[in-house]
């Protein structure tokens, strides 16, 4: 799906599993994910995917760019392969990296020490993690049919690609596309989790407020 014109920032986000090593057969994996936009039919969706591989890994970091570009977004990656960032700092782009998704690793990871700002590390309870939250994705309710039934996202993935990853997905095997997906879902939860936070930070200064002016009229 093309891009909704003057996209609101945070509609899209990509998540992006890139190759670990030059030789190899491994792929690389790119996928765009839409929220939830007003006036649009599809939402919390994916709209556009890259599976593949070039000689050099920074052809695959250069369509990353390019869709971070068209869809107004940042791509949020799987940090232990340094090449990325690299790529975008030579570039000057380093603001087309998402940001660390803390509030995910926080709530999944006990006694986390890592801090590498761009992107995601991904380990054991992240990849549980990942799973959840793509298992709760796939039966989010999106609309109801003629008679009645729901129409969850799961029926409305238009990528082979990805259907048969999940069908198929294991933690042994390697499933590039349903990696990236993890990516994306980390920014949603993220989102998510954000929002959960500023709401009772936002009740707590507001109770302190109320607090103080109650001493003032009682002096």
């Amino acid at each position: 799906e093309h891009p909704v014109p003057n996209a609101p920032k945070g509609l899209y986000k990509i998540g992006y599993d890139p190759i670990r090593q030059e030789e190899g057969t491994s792929l690389a994996s790119i996928c765009v994910y839409k929220g939830v936009h007003i006036g649009t039919v599809y939402h919390s969706i994916l709209v556009a995917e890259y599976i593949g591989r070039y000689e050099d890994p920074d052809d695959i970091d250069r369509i990353a760019e390019m869709f971070a570009d068209l869809y107004s977004t940042t791509i949020m990656y799987e940090n232990e392969v340094t090449g990325v960032k690299n790529y975008f700092r030579r570039i000057k782009r380093l603001n087309l990296l998402a940001i660390q998704p803390d509030a995910v690793i926080s709530k999944n990871v006990k006694h986390s020490r890592v801090a590498r700002v761009y992107g995601c590390h991904m380990n054991v309870q992240l990849k549980d993690a990942g799973e959840r939250y793509v298992k709760s994705w796939l039966l989010t309710v999106l609309d109801y049919d003629e008679n009645g039934n729901p129409i969850r996202v799961i029926d409305r993935i238009f990528s082979i690609r990805l259907l048969e990853e999940l069908i198929s997905y294991n933690r042994k095997g390697n499933f590039d596309l349903v990696s990236s997906l993890f990516m994306c879902m980390f920014q949603v939860q993220e989102e998510v989790l954000g929002k959960e936070y500023n709401e009772k930070k936002e009740n707590n200064n507001v109770k302190m407020l109320l607090e103080m002016v109650n001493d003032m009229y009682k002096k």
